[in-house]
């Protein structure tokens, strides 16, 4: 009996130690999901600063994440996010399907390149083609990937800006986007998204919100490129609640885009034309 009543002791007793681990290391444990997601699911390096789970109020939140450049491209990242926030309630946690109320994304900036005929975007776009592949028809003996799923009633991305580069700074253009919503992700089906499924989800709604945003401004090589990646990959429902930032937008952006062709026919025209743009011509001396 006594033996008994000692090796329940020192059950409890462990359970106790790996109950205080657990709650010590839950930030680092969901850092790591979201990195090792997001890295699958795009195919290129992903980093998050911080995660933060506040396990008595349901809530969380992440801060810092930097989605690397594929190689031998320019810009300083693909994508980078402010910070981030869901709520869910601590029953919910124990089901396989988690239902979020909320999910709130600030402060994306995303760099679309094109430099010598290759294109950073289509590198994501193909790596999103064969993840939705892999998700339709897994390959033979290869056990699908376990985790928690996760419906989302609504998801809102906010402060977006695109920046779009066709190699030459004259040909920069920037997208501002106030935000983005989706809802119900995850519940077509009833089963959910898994955590990379979630990350390809939200670069496909910011492409797309792109499109749609700066269909008029962005140069037509890289819309069709973008618009042909994006009818190759799974449905996504029209994004409503777009919002630009900056009412001129075209009336800035597509002028800039011409004289940019403009500058390798005449450059003085280019030129004059540009100071027209930025206030008008200087009065004669």
């Amino acid at each position: 009996m006594k033996k008994l009543i000692k090796l329940v002791v020192v059950l409890l007793l462990l359970l106790v130690v790996l109950l205080v681990a657990a709650f010590f290391y839950i930030d680092t444990i969901a850092k790591t999901a979201i990195e090792r997601g997001s890295t699958y699911a795009l195919g290129v390096p992903t980093t998050l600063k911080s995660a933060d789970i506040k396990v008595f109020s349901g809530q969380f939140g992440m801060a810092g994440l930097n989605v690397s450049n594929p190689q031998g491209f320019k810009t300083s990242h693909f994508m980078t996010l402010g910070n981030g926030g869901v709520a869910v309630s601590l029953p919910s946690l124990r089901e396989e399907v988690i239902t979020l109320p909320y999910l709130k994304l600030d402060a994306i900036d995303l760099n679309l390149e094109k430099t010598d005929g290759k294109s950073n975007y289509q590198v994501i776009l193909d790596n999103l083609k064969k993840l939705e592949g892999e998700s339709k028809e897994p390959a033979p003996g290869k056990k699908e990937e376990e985790g928690k799923r996760f419906i989302l009633k609504e998801v809102a991305i906010t402060n977006v800006n695109v920046h779009v580069n066709r190699g030459g700074i004259i040909d920069k253009i920037d997208i501002p986007i106030a935000e983005i919503k989706l809802k119900d992700v995850g519940s077509d089906t009833g089963k959910g998204v898994l955590l990379k499924d979630l990350a390809g989800i939200i670069v496909k709604a910011v492409f797309a919100a792109a499109v749609q945003v700066g269909g008029n401004v962005i140069p037509g090589e890289i819309l069709g490129e973008l618009q042909g990646g994006l009818a190759q990959l799974g449905s996504l429902d029209k994004i409503p609640n777009i919002e630009e930032l900056g009412k001129n937008l075209e009336n800035i952006s597509a002028p800039l885009k011409d004289i940019g062709d403009k500058l390798k026919e005449d450059p003085g025209k280019a030129i004059k034309d540009l100071g027209g743009l930025l206030g008008g011509e200087k009065k004669k001396e």
